[in-house]
C-alpha cells in the first residue's frame, strides 16, 4: 500500500503541474487543506475521500489516475516506446518532437 500511495501522489503532482495548478489552487478546487494535498503528493496519506474530486479537477478518469506505467519503465523501454510511437505521428509532429529534443541537449 505504501508504494501505491507514493505512486499515486507522484501521479497527482505530475498532473497538477502539467495543468498549471499550484498546490494551493488544486487544494481549493477539491476543498481540502494545502497541507493535506502535500501529504497526498508525498505519499504519506491516501486520498480516499478526495479521489473523485481530484480526478475531476485534473480532468482525468480514475483508471488514468492509477496508471503508473510511465513511472515504472526503465530507460531502454522508454526509448523503444518512443521509437515505435514515431511511426504513428504526422511529419509535423515529428518536427515538433525533433525541435523539443534539440532544445534539451
Amino acid at each position: 500500500m505504501k508504494e501505491i500511495k507514493y505512486l499515486l501522489g507522484q501521479k497527482i503532482k505530475k498532473l497538477r503541474i502539467s495543468r498549471g495548478y499550484s498546490q494551493q489552487q488544486l487544494a481549493e478546487l477539491i476543498n481540502i487543506d494545502q497541507r493535506n494535498l502535500s501529504n497526498i503528493e508525498c505519499g504519506n496519506t491516501f486520498p480516499a475521500k478526495s479521489l473523485l474530486a481530484i480526478s475531476e479537477a485534473l480532468h482525468v478518469s480514475l483508471p488514468e489516475l492509477f496508471d503508473f506505467n510511465y513511472l515504472t519503465k526503465n530507460t531502454d523501454d522508454m526509448k523503444n516506446n518512443i521509437i515505435k510511437s514515431l511511426d504513428n505521428l504526422s511529419p509535423e509532429n515529428i518536427k515538433i518532437i525533433y525541435r523539443l529534443i534539440q532544445s534539451m541537449q
